[in-house]
């Protein structure tokens, strides 16, 4: 039997060549290959409209999170660390001439007014510190903050400049007593 259909074929291979089908079978074909283009574009436009999603929700909250009111600003941060450095040096230079002053006045009388004063700048700079940790990180606060700290260091180094220039007249006394002798 297949021997017939073999040979049927063979036979009759020019007449199956040269016929073709009907226009509605084509028309079909090509529609059905159209809609599966169609397909492929709107699954690949599908893709990118959940990338743009995800971009601007990213973008949304990265804006968000940069302008919330719990984080501090990039100046706010650098004004921050610029009076944290300035408040290290002074606070180390007051602490250094301090140390040069009680040295000094040891076994002499003891300036209670110049306590007093240091006392009232560090008073008025420990309410202003609050209020600038507290946000007011402005730089007029600041540079109120530093003048203290400055006011501070001016007056133990005029004590500092008075007990020098007490020093000097004995010390010329003494040393002219010694070439007297």
């Amino acid at each position: 039997m297949q021997d017939k259909l073999e040979d049927f074929i063979k036979d009759n291979k020019a007449a199956f060549d040269t016929a073709e089908p009907d226009i509605r079978v084509w028309n079909k074909i090509d529609q059905a290959l159209d809609h599966n283009k169609a397909k492929t574009i709107n699954s690949s436009v599908w893709y990118w409209r959940v990338a743009v999603a995800v971009l601007l929700i990213a973008v949304v909250y990265l804006t968000a999170d940069k302008f919330s009111t719990g984080q501090p600003k990039v100046e706010e941060l650098s004004t921050l660390q610029e009076f944290e450095q300035l408040e290290t040096f002074y606070t180390s230079m007051i602490t250094e001439k301090k140390m040069e002053l009680s040295e000094q006045i040891s076994d002499k009388e003891y300036f209670s007014y110049l306590e007093a004063d240091i006392q009232s700048l560090d008073d008025l700079y420990s309410e202003l510190k609050v209020t600038f940790e507290d946000g007011q990180e402005t730089p007029q606060v600041k540079s109120a903050l530093v003048h203290l700290l400055r006011q501070k260091l001016h007056l133990i180094n005029k004590q500092l400049d008075i007990l020098e220039q007490l020093k000097d007249p004995k010390a010329t006394d003494s040393a002219s007593g010694t070439s007297s002798l």
